[in-house]
């Protein structure tokens, strides 16, 4: 019997021999099959055009067109059909050619056990639907890893995905906006990649990185000789792009001429290359960010209002990390277990009186701050756990450890004076290079006394 999720599968039945297309409806039919039939290639490729088949069954020897020749187009247009071959002639190199060209089976006529024909069906189907649950696990676990790096439990980085997750549907434009370090490009990344293009190219630009005079060469591309330099056609971001996505980063350093032409292209979904007069139409979708208040730029005449209403569409603002401490704890681990894995140390947790300085911390570099900090600790981290003694010294002392934030909340005089002595020594290594006999000449003591205050401040050399 057919499992459950394979009844109503739909199966085409091409053979040229009309009992046998009736004799093998009638048999999958009664099976709960949905069952199309044609006698001839011609009819099969017209209804194939015209309605959607899990399972075709091909005659190999027809007139005109053959069944190997059908296989090929259908398995061109529909990669995931199950196709079943069968033949009253015998001959291996035909099975393997029909295998080489992407046949799932093969039946000999006479079929006398028609049960050979639904175990083979049945098979296919159950094979085709673990296939499209791998693939489907497959997308979902990028997507759950895509997502971790912008993941959050705050409710305004919630908003940030949903509003992510309902423009990703619509080749729409997207702004971002939002502090450098906030995660703008993961953002990009992350629409792409639940768009319908997500098979297509991702290509991030940094516009403020390019010289004005070879901006519009860069994302355009230029044919040969059509500027001095210019010794052979080169193809622009723009056209790698096609049937994807383009992130312009820094869109508000771009001059005003190049404003112009990109208005131009966002308006006509067409490119023309330095040198050329003939259009080329793009499919891709355009994404801008930005760290700059334009709409103030705008005002101020340095942006052109119509080009911002362009790009404007559909407008995210990240939120600097500061807005969102809650979502902390979730980028720290996410960035724990990936730098662990690329420096191949086991730092898995960070201490609480650490994780506190994390928590206190304006963060003005947002998430690419934090990573560098995460990075710079683990080098530090001699163990398992990230310890106060491993951060480095501007951030310890920025959240007002040290005499002179009067700010700070004031805790015991022993505990005062351990963190002032964690960061002064952490500073004194730093400073002497990891030179114990250095460090202590410049701290005025013994190396024996150094090295019994790194013991007992747990500070590793």
């Amino acid at each position: 019997m057919n499992s459950k999720s394979n009844l109503r599968a739909r199966i085409l039945i091409v053979d040229d021999e009309p009992d046998i297309t009736h004799l093998f409806e009638n048999y999958l039919t009664d099976l709960g099959y949905d069952v199309t039939a044609a006698i001839t290639p011609e009819s099969a490729i017209e209804v194939f055009e015209r309605e959607n088949f899990d399972v075709a069954v091909l005659d190999i020897n027809m007139p005109r067109i053959s069944g190997l020749k059908l296989l090929e187009q259908f398995k061109e247009t529909s990669p995931e059909l199950i196709v079943i071959m069968v033949s009253a002639i015998q001959d291996t190199d035909i099975v393997v050619k029909c295998i080489q060209h992407g046949a799932y089976d093969y039946l000999a006529k006479p079929i006398i056990d028609l049960n050979q024909l639904q175990i083979r069906i049945s098979r296919g189907l159950s094979e085709k639907q673990i296939r499209s649950e791998n693939i489907a696990l497959k997308k979902e676990l990028k997507r759950h890893t895509d997502y971790l790096e912008i993941e959050a439990h705050s409710a305004v980085m919630q908003r940030i995905l949903e509003k992510i997750t309902t423009v990703a549907d619509y080749n729409t434009t997207v702004m971002l906006t939002g502090e450098s370090g906030t995660g703008k490009e993961v953002a990009a990344r992350l629409i792409h990649t639940q768009s319908r293009n997500a098979k297509g190219p991702f290509i991030p630009i940094n516009c403020g990185s390019i010289p004005g005079t070879l901006l519009e060469s860069t994302l355009f591309g230029h044919e040969k000789g059509s500027f001095t330099g210019a010794n052979e056609r080169k193809i622009g971001v723009f056209e790698e792009s096609n049937n994807g996505t383009i992130f312009l980063d820094e869109i508000t350093e771009t001059t005003p001429e190049f404003q112009i032409q990109l208005l131009r292209v966002l308006e006509t979904s067409t490119i023309r290359r330095v040198g050329n007069t003939t259009e080329m139409k793009l499919n891709l979708r355009v994404v801008a960010a930005t760290n700059q208040n334009i709409e103030e730029l705008v005002k101020q005449g340095r942006f052109r209002e119509d080009l911002y209403f362009r790009l404007n569409v559909f407008h995210i603002e990240i939120p600097p990390l500061r807005d969102r401490r809650e979502d902390l704890p979730v980028i720290i681990e996410y960035h724990l277990k990936r730098l662990s894995k690329a420096m191949d140390k086991n730092v898995t947790t960070i201490a609480p009186k650490a994780l506190e300085i994390f928590n206190k911390y304006s963060w003005p570099g947002n998430i690419r701050e934090l990573v560098n900090v995460l990075e710079n600790a683990m080098i530090m981290c001699r163990g398992e756990t990230i310890s106060v003694s491993d951060l480095p010294t501007n951030l310890v002392a920025g959240e007002g450890v040290m005499i002179g934030n009067t700010d700070h909340e004031v805790g015991s005089y022993n505990q005062a004076k351990e963190d002032f002595e964690k960061i002064y020594f952490q500073a004194l290594l730093k400073q002497s290079e990891l030179n114990i006999s250095k460090a202590a000449t410049l701290a005025g003591i013994s190396r024996q006394h150094l090295h019994l205050k790194l013991k007992k401040l747990g500070i590793q050399n």
